[in-house]
């Protein structure tokens, strides 16, 4: 995109009461941000769903797009990229949730967004040393899998330290913010987002504008990109109430696998992971082990996997064209014949007959994995 198309992006962002949703239908219909602009009330008001306070909203914000050109200006001064939903760049797993916002920041190289198998790991801000041994030998043993990445908030307790590990044992990590990318929230975590920053698989990504302050309502709308970025979700330490339980949530309604680590049940600490467990909102996590089995995911190369699984089943062209899909994640019907290009008709019946093959099987939420 052009410095233009990208200045109209963040101005149709900035609109009061439009979300993500909304944007993606003004796009659906008008193309570009730039004609969505330049549209009169007869074009905006024939759009389903989009009524009059929309249309309205829309027609009165023509005066601040010099507010979006600052705010572009500002992103590129502080080496931020801006991607929209219609980007390349744009995390894949993010794009399939229909609450995912239209437009993020991303700093740094940030190659894990579209990794292979991404972990989000959370837990609480007062995490005990306990906490952190955990999840750094979590990760330890995470990174003996191809592919592994980290995803995260940059809070205190669990969350840095997840961050740190990945460092430490050279796997890529995200940290998802509540407030802009500006500056560094909490700043004491500045050093561990440089080096972040210096990695190419690593980096810090947002859907708030650059000098957004971190308040209260951002922190839960920050979790559901936690959450959306990862294929599985573990929880280390966890109070009966708190943000790692809002991301569990959030995970299950993405129907995303969650783990959560026991504890003692008079520990408070506990209370969180052991409730996840015990309402059946997460798997028990005692090893790495657990999420190789519920994910299929090997501690063998990717490529071997595949050519072993294509070999072993005589899968067919259009088959294997499916299956490579599958194969990097999860995925629904729908999103599988948007990669594709296979009518959906079609589709079904080779997905089935994939099922009876044995090669992938329906999970809830009809959701399409490797079996």
């Amino acid at each position: 995109m052009t410095e233009t198309q990208k200045i109209y992006e963040l101005w149709l962002n900035d609109i009061n009461g439009i979300g993500g949703a909304t944007c993606k239908q003004l796009i659906s219909y008008l193309e570009s941000a730039e004609n969505v602009y330049n549209s009169s009330y007869k074009d905006l008001i024939k759009i389903p769903n989009i009524g009059e306070f929309i249309t309205n909203s829309i027609l009165n914000s023509k005066s601040k797009l010099d507010k979006a050109e600052k705010e572009f200006q500002l992103a590129e001064a502080n080496d931020t990229r801006i991607l929209t939903y219609v980007d390349k760049e744009f995390p894949k797993r993010l794009k399939l949730q229909k609450d995912a916002p239209y437009l993020i920041y991303v700093k740094g190289k940030a190659l894990a967004l579209n990794a292979s198998k991404n972990v989000a790991i959370v837990g609480s801000r007062a995490a005990t040393n306990y906490g952190h041994y955990v999840t750094k030998r979590i990760i330890e043993k995470l990174s003996e899998l191809p592919g592994v990445n980290i995803i995260s908030g940059l809070a205190y307790g669990i969350d840095i330290h997840a961050h740190r590990a990945a460092l430490e044992y050279k796997l890529g990590t995200i940290g998802v913010m509540a407030n802009g990318l500006k500056s560094v929230y909490p700043k004491l975590h500045q050093k561990t987002v440089n080096e972040m920053l210096a990695d190419q698989k690593s980096g810090l990504i947002s859907e708030n504008s650059m000098l957004s302050l971190p308040d209260a309502p951002k922190f839960p709308a920050r979790n559901r990109i936690i959450a959306a970025l990862a294929d599985t979700v573990i929880v280390v330490q966890a109070k009966k109430r708190g943000g790692a339980l809002i991301t569990a949530d959030i995970a299950n309604s993405y129907h995303k696998d969650v783990f959560a680590v026991p504890g003692l049940i008079t520990d408070p600490l506990a209370e969180g992971c052991n409730n996840l467990i015990k309402y059946k909102k997460a798997h028990l996590f005692s090893s790495v082990d657990d999420i190789l089995t519920e994910m299929n995911w090997s501690k063998n190369s990717k490529q071997n996997n595949q050519m072993s699984l294509f070999q072993k089943n005589n899968l067919t062209t259009l088959e294997q064209k499916i299956t490579k899909i599958i194969f990097e994640h999860p995925l629904q019907i729908e999103e599988i014949a948007i990669q594709t290009q296979i009518p959906l008709p079609k589709l079904a019946s080779l997905l089935l007959q994939l099922e009876l093959k044995g090669v992938v099987k329906l999970k809830a939420g009809n959701i399409y994995t490797l079996n």
